[in-house]
């Protein structure tokens, strides 16, 4: 830090929605990501080339992609700014703001699966060499797993016995004699509840789905005994099984397969699972994985209940033995090589293939964000099939040509930067309750074998014994190492989720107990697509922009000789002023 070196801004915010559809934004998923074409913005306002922007909770490390894109002409330009040949920037107004050239990134997180993520995105690759990899490992995949996707075109009873057959003497090598056959594409799994009344048990996709109104009714009635049903009056079945894997009998709800949709050539087709598909599940089921896979017990916390209600209580239980097959051996290749890449490539299709993929009628499926929610209907999707729709989002990233960007994996309430050395702070940090990083990373981390510490996370958590008042103190000594590492006079913004009034408040208070002035808030109105100033901090209903800044050191000096002094009160209101937005 150099307190002779002149520098003002004034606040800024920018639609943070921005280039969510980005290849880079896409290609592996999160539960909270900032677009970096919209993090490009701030940092183009508030710093300059060669400079270090910090972020202490990274997540897939979007502020650092954000910092060194700022070197690329045409990313620049993709936001609609104007780069002159001598390296200008100017704005919409055809202002000048800023310089061409890209800046270091230091970046932490407390979730080691975050910071693997992150450390991809930040770390130059060979395209080619990756894309050649993925395929190679993908044709493997092929040769070793593609018998299990197979599913008979054919309804005629003789060629379903025949291929029952084929299956039984010859095992995986049955393909080599069946013709009329497609490859799948997904399953829809369903539930299976046992009625109050009459105690018979009920297909829940049969009982309750109406295809021709493309619905799942609230109520329904009981084939059984017509009595009329809704989801919450029913249990579910329960069957017990013995777990190799973990050497236990374990009990869980039971489901079944109902609609399997498959390929021939280009056409796709739907029809109802046959006795042929259901021996070839039930052949995988009794089969020995010869490939290691994470078997971990899925930790108790505040969004664990779900999985643990219907018999899920670890990690390999939220796949099906074919999609868990896929991934083991997808591994195992993949770290024989050195090419860390290729992992994130694979943890990117985990949560699409397990079984919190919930099926909906209208085909727009995914996963309920937040949770590790199963739901009654849920989508098995052909593994193999995804990693190669992967393959090409991988293949297509526009990663930084030279790394510049330091990642590491530590409480922000820690930090190994020294003091008074980074020139801006962007963050999105954890917001009370809404999400439980550790919890939601840990099928991740289980595959990469190194999990979260939970015990500095900064979130409000029952399991935990965290509440808000923990969670306002864990806050404040992250924002007080902020301030440490921060130059004097420099700018932080911080990107707040929706949440409760009283969190927000924490999170303000955490913020200025730190040492920082708030000099602007902002609320980002989705529906206009513009920012309007809060009038009211009490009210929150959309995202919001904190701008604050660390007060320079010739002002905290002056102010300890003048404090309750009129002078000392117009230096901080001049100090104050410059910094307001106009």
């Amino acid at each position: 830090y150099d307190p002779e070196e002149k520098y003002s801004r004034e606040p800024f915010a920018a639609d943070v929605s921005e280039g969510k559809n980005d290849p880079i934004y896409n290609a592996h998923s999160y539960h909270t990501k900032v677009p970096h074409k919209a993090i490009m913005r701030y940092i183009l306002h508030y710093t300059e080339p060669g400079d270090i922007v910090f972020d202490g909770f990274c997540g897939t490390g979007m502020t650092g992609v954000a910092a060194q894109m700022c070197g690329s002409k045409e990313a620049i330009e993709s936001l609609g700014y104007e780069v002159r040949k001598d390296g200008t920037i100017l704005d919409e107004s055809g202002k000048s703001f800023s310089k061409l050239g890209a800046r270091y990134a230091v970046l932490n997180d407390l979730s080691p699966a975050a910071t693997f993520i992150a450390y991809n995105y930040n770390t130059p690759v060979d395209a080619k060499a990756f894309e050649r990899e993925a395929k190679k490992i993908l044709k493997e995949v092929e040769e070793e797993c593609g018998w299990m996707y197979h599913t008979l075109s054919s309804e005629k009873a003789e060629d379903i016995e025949r291929a029952k057959k084929l299956l039984s003497e010859q095992g995986k090598d049955f393909t080599k004699e069946l013709l009329s056959w497609g490859r799948i594409n997904y399953t829809v799994w369903s539930d299976v509840f046992s009625c109050p009344e009459c105690g018979g048990e009920i297909i829940f996709w049969e009982a309750a789905v109406d295809k021709e109104e493309g619905k799942v009714r609230s109520e329904f009635s009981c084939p059984h005994c017509g009595a009329s049903l809704t989801k919450k009056r029913m249990d579910r079945v329960i069957e017990t099984k013995f777990d190799p894997a973990i050497g236990e009998t374990v009990k869980q709800a039971k489901q079944i397969p109902v609609l399997i949709n498959y390929s021939i050539g280009k056409k796709r087709y739907e029809k109802t699972p046959d006795e042929f598909d259901l021996a070839l599940i039930e052949y995988i089921e009794k089969s020995e994985i010869p490939y290691w896979y994470p078997t971990h017990r899925i930790p108790k916390g505040d969004k664990t209940g779900d999985p643990f209600s219907v018999g899920i209580t670890h990690v390999h239980h939220f796949y099906t033995k074919r999609n868990l097959w896929v991934l083991a051996y997808s591994f195992d290749k993949a770290k024989a090589l050195n090419m860390p890449l290729l992992i994130i490539w694979l943890t990117s299709s985990q949560l699409r293939t397990s079984k919190m993929y919930k099926f909906t009628l209208d085909r727009k499926m995914g996963t309920v964000s937040g949770t590790l929610y199963i739901p009654s209907l849920w989508v098995e999707n052909a593994t193999w099939k995804l990693l190669d729709y992967k393959k090409r989002d991988f293949s297509s990233l526009d990663l930084p040509s030279i790394s510049r960007a330091v990642i590491s994996s530590n409480s922000s309430s820690f930090l190994l930067s020294p003091s008074r050395t980074q020139d801006y702070i962007f963050t999105d940090p954890p917001f009370g309750g809404n999400l439980m990083y550790s919890e939601l990373n840990f099928l991740w981390e289980a595959w990469l074998k190194v999990f979260t510490n939970n015990v500095p996370e900064a979130i409000m958590n029952n399991v935990q014994q965290k509440g808000l008042l923990e969670y306002q103190d864990l806050m404040t000594r992250c924002f007080e190492e902020y301030y440490r590492v921060l130059k004097p006079g420099r700018w932080m913004t911080v990107e707040c989720h929706n949440s409760q009034n009283s969190v927000w408040n924490a999170i303000q208070e955490a913020i200025q107990r730190a040492g920082f002035v708030i000099a602007d808030v902002r609320t980002l109105d989705k529906k206009q697509g513009t920012f309007k100033q809060v009038t009211s901090t009490g009210a929150v209903k959309q995202d919001l922009i904190i701008s604050a800044y660390k007060p320079n050191g010739g002002l905290e000096d002056r102010f300890k000789l003048e404090a309750g002094t009129e002078d000392g009160v117009w230096d901080f209101l001049r100090e104050h002023l410059k910094r307001l937005p106009v």
